[in-house]
């Protein structure tokens, strides 16, 4: 009896679990046809320079949504048993926190623009700060959203949001708004996002706080959010010291390519994340299941971003060109490296969401905090030879380090770096096959930019397709398990 309620739980998990991939892969790919037809828009009504204030700010103003948490939405998603007193209480600290940093933001607003020397900062920083209590208000019934695994709820308001906030953006930019349309986008996102996760969601605070209702929480909340800060500081030192020591200009170009390598990376690997984590907290206790679960998540994720990345290098001057216009092709250089880091991130992403579900949070802190450190120093040593320096530096130490940080969250699964090259070898193999026949045709068809594009492109699909099915046909049909059980039948019926 004890195994059948087993199994009927782990059921359930995973029916929520490939709900929840359909409803985020559904939302991440009108998402990614959103960001992508906003940037490109935006990147021929705006200059460099533009997008290099926003990275500026956000280098300052990004950092505070990780206090915000202050760690206790993981604490909340991967806690067995709550009670109602416990959520309130996370709750309006939460907003408490929220109010405190939109105060510090504007209080120090001057002085970041003091110390990049752009008054043009200031005003910017101001807007950006308001977004903090807006978005603490919608915190603690976000993680409840995610803790019930009801990401239908969470991906509707989500794309609704990102939507008006584009739509408005855009508008702004025509009418000549400069940054300021940049700026409107988060805003106006933040304010949607956080009304509809009102709307959506049933639970409202009660107006009780207790300090130690959410104290026990703070030890798992406190790694996390340290980890969640460090890791933050990893990756935006790099605008800091650009924007610092080079110019808004450089650091346009830079945010551009990084923005762009990013965009698979985040929209996939990074939403796979927020779905596996419920789910692998409630198998905690299970460590060949979290495993399986592991692999198999790693293995999508790379049978959609690494052959993405590699044609982002065999393609970036003819794209960029075409897609964003020439004045943005300093940026190819940087896209060309940086997306190799973006190969190794998105393979590697997932050992932070299983070290966490396992409760190895001070495994987690160690291990961000030399990542962070030795990325801040490849910075420095770049800084010197400009934008292409730093990113070659960050791409050489980034990838040793997320080698290491693997073989620390494979101890802690009981397995090892064979088995996992293993499980993402066939993937790796099919999208390196794609990535040098659409190398051959780029150097041997000397044709218009647009023309080679939409030739390589679809060379590139029809030869990945086909190595898939040579060398990894389990991926299609993991893949196609994610879908309605109706549209698996007519692929199979079709095939």
């Amino acid at each position: 009896m004890h195994d059948q309620s087993e199994n009927h739980s782990t059921k359930k998990i995973r029916s929520k679990l490939f709900a929840g991939l359909r409803w985020t892969g559904a939302s991440q790919v009108l998402q990614q046809v959103l960001n992508i037809t906003w940037s490109v828009i935006m990147a021929r009504l705006l200059s460099p320079t533009d997008f290099g204030l926003l990275a500026m700010a956000s280098v300052f103003t990004g950092i505070v949504y990780f206090v915000l948490d202050l760690g206790l939405k993981s604490s909340l998603i991967q806690r067995q048993t709550l009670e109602e007193k416990l959520i309130s209480s996370v709750f309006w600290i939460n907003v408490f926190v929220g109010l405190v940093m939109t105060v510090v933001g504007v209080v120090f607003s001057w002085s970041i623009a003091g110390f990049y020397n752009n008054p043009l900062l200031q005003p910017v920083v101001v807007a950006l700060s308001c977004n903090f209590l807006i978005f603490s208000l919608g915190i603690t019934q976000e993680a409840l959203l995610n803790r019930q695994m009801d990401f239908r709820s969470l991906e509707l308001r989500t794309l609704l949001g990102q939507f008006i906030g584009t739509v408005c953006s855009i508008v702004m930019a025509f009418w000549g708004f400069g940054v300021w349309s940049l700026v409107a986008r988060i805003s106006i996102t933040t304010i949607v996002g956080t009304t509809l996760m009102w709307f959506v969601t049933n639970w409202r605070p009660r107006w009780w706080f207790r300090w130690s209702d959410v104290r026990e929480l703070i030890g798992f909340g406190s790694d996390v959010l340290t980890s969640n800060l460090l890791a933050y500081f990893g990756r935006n030192a790099d605008n800091f010291l650009i924007g610092k020591f080079i110019s808004a200009t450089a650091l346009g170009y830079y945010t551009m390519a990084y923005n762009l390598m990013m965009f698979p990376v985040l929209r996939f690997a990074q939403v796979l994340s927020s779905v596996l984590f419920p789910a692998l907290s409630r198998l905690q206790d299970d460590v060949e299941k979290i495993k399986s679960s592991w692999f198999r998540a790693t293995r999508l994720i790379g049978a959609v971003t690494t052959p993405l990345m590699l044609g982002l290098i065999a393609l970036a001057p003819q794209f960029v060109g075409v897609v964003y216009g020439e004045k943005w092709l300093p940026a190819v250089p940087l896209l060309q490296i940086l997306a190799l880091n973006g190969i190794v991130q998105s393979l590697t992403w997932l050992s932070s969401t299983v070290l966490v579900s396992l409760g190895k949070t001070r495994l987690l802190l160690k291990l961000t905090f030399v990542s962070v450190t030795l990325a801040f120093v490849s910075f420095l040593v770049g800084l010197p030879f400009g934008v292409v320096g730093v990113a070659t530096c960050y791409t050489v130490v980034n990838t040793g380090m997320e080698m290491w940080s693997l073989f620390y969250t494979l101890k802690c699964v009981n397995s090892s770096y064979s088995q996992y090259i293993y499980n993402i070898g066939g993937v790796v193999t099919a999208a390196g096959g794609m990535g040098l026949a659409v190398w051959a045709l780029v150097f041997g068809l000397h044709i218009a930019p647009i023309p080679l594009l939409l030739i390589a492109i679809g060379l590139g699909c029809i030869v990945y397709v086909i190595l898939l099915r040579l060398v990894a046909p389990t991926v299609l049909s993991e893949a196609l398990s994610i879908l309605p059980e109706r549209f698996t039948k007519r692929w199979l019926k079709f095939g």
